[in-house]
């Protein structure tokens, strides 16, 4: 009998990475879809790109909603003759698993902090873990926390400019309005932008660093030592709703990084986490910057599968108490990737032209849809393509509304 393991998440470029490194090893893989709401009213069902690959044995949707989520689980993925593997794969499926884990206990493996409720979402705040990370000796851009309660808040004493406000939890806010502030008046309206989305949050307000290269690392830990198999290089990011992702990068090796990985590995275990994780940071002048850590898979993590680093083999492994000492490869050399989503999206909305669309899928060594071994994803990706290149009317209307 093959395990079970529920791959739960918002992207589907993402979950594609999950999909492909999970079912190649054998495992029968369900999905469940973090749905959005159409304009009727009515939950988007309609099958998205990963849900194609062959690896999928069934698809579930559900809304952003937590009692529909522990419900979808209990009712639909849970099996009495075993115990499923949940895979989280956004910041909310995260956090509602850790909070409700009484419910999920016996039934479900996951990811967690010694098994207590809601431990994880208590690392999820950028304070907590900035106040940390100093406390190893990583390098952290300052910051205060604006208060939101209904809307309405009082900027405190302490604001340098320019600065950078950003949601103080991963959970809530996303990249909604996020900008470089150079005084009291942009902050003001980037704050109105991310309070019209979230009337009651936390917003850490940032002293800005120019940021001259941006990186991220995928690693794995099992709570008492940390693996991080390689590094990747930010080449160019995508903007619009997917403002910030990584659109194509480079995944290199560790040689070079030793100093800060072991900064980053004490930050790792004064966590208590065991499960995949996913750091971002960044250079600013001569030194490195601790951004932020997530408590999931990156977006970028099939980078590590295409160089021949399995993490959610390893992460499945480690929850089912099998060996995985084997599955622990290192990057053994530069390959460049291409996010197609991030490409197509920035394309819809008018912010790279064709050629250089073109150009960023040509140059990919490591693409995450397209697949020998799996190719419907990318004949389904394809297809979508052909569809936005008849309705060019929407592309000129994405453009004017840009520029108005």
């Amino acid at each position: 009998m093959s395990r079970k393991v529920v791959v739960i998440g918002h992207g589907y470029t993402s979950r594609l990475g999950v999909i492909r490194a999970l079912g190649r090893a054998g495992y029968e893989v369900i999905v469940i879809v973090m749905a959005t709401y159409r304009r009727d009213g009515t939950l988007n069902t309609s099958k998205p790109i990963d849900c194609y690959s062959k690896y999928v044995s069934r698809v579930l949707y559900c809304p952003s909603d937590q009692n529909r989520l522990i419900t979808t689980l209990l009712e639909e993925c849970a099996d009495p003759e075993q115990k499923v593997i949940l895979f989280p794969d956004s910041d909310f499926s995260v956090a509602v698993i850790d909070e409700n884990q009484e419910l999920l206990r016996g039934k479900f493996e996951f990811p967690s902090i010694n098994h207590q409720p809601g431990a994880i979402v208590t690392w999820m705040n950028k304070l907590r873990q900035k106040e940390v990370a100093k406390e190893v000796g990583l390098n952290v851009a300052d910051g205060v926390i604006v208060d939101v309660k209904d809307g309405k808040y009082e900027l405190p004493s302490g604001i340098e400019y320019p600065c950078f406000p950003k949601p103080l939890s991963t959970v809530v806010g996303g990249k909604r309005g996020l900008r470089r502030c150079n005084d009291e008046r942009q902050l003001r309206q980037t704050l109105t932008c991310i309070i019209s989305y979230y009337p009651d949050i936390k917003i850490l307000v940032e002293e800005y660093k120019p940021i001259e290269t941006e990186y991220a690392l995928l690693g794995f830990t099992d709570g008492k030592e940390v693996f991080i198999p390689g590094i990747i290089k930010i080449l160019s990011l995508a903007g619009g709703g997917h403002f910030g992702v990584a659109k194509q990068g480079m995944i290199m090796p560790v040689e070079g990084f030793e100093d800060l990985l072991e900064l980053f590995k004490a930050f790792v275990l004064k966590t208590g986490f065991e499960g995949i994780f996913d750091i971002d940071f960044y250079n600013s002048g001569e030194e490195f910057y601790f951004c932020e850590m997530n408590f999931r898979y990156g977006g970028s993590g099939y980078a590590y599968t295409a160089s021949d680093v399995n993490l959610p083999i390893i992460a499945v492994r480690h929850l089912i108490g099998e060996p995985y000492a084997a599955a622990m490869r290192y990057v053994s050399s530069a390959s460049v990737f291409v996010n197609e989503r991030m490409c197509r999206d920035d394309w819809m909305d008018g912010l790279i032209s064709s050629g250089m669309f073109h150009k960023l899928l040509r140059s990919a060594d490591i693409s995450f849809i397209a697949d020998d071994f799996d190719p419907e994803p990318e004949k389904v990706f394809k297809n979508s393509l052909k569809g936005f290149k008849k309705n060019s009317k929407r592309i000129v209307k994405r453009l004017l509304r840009r520029y108005r």
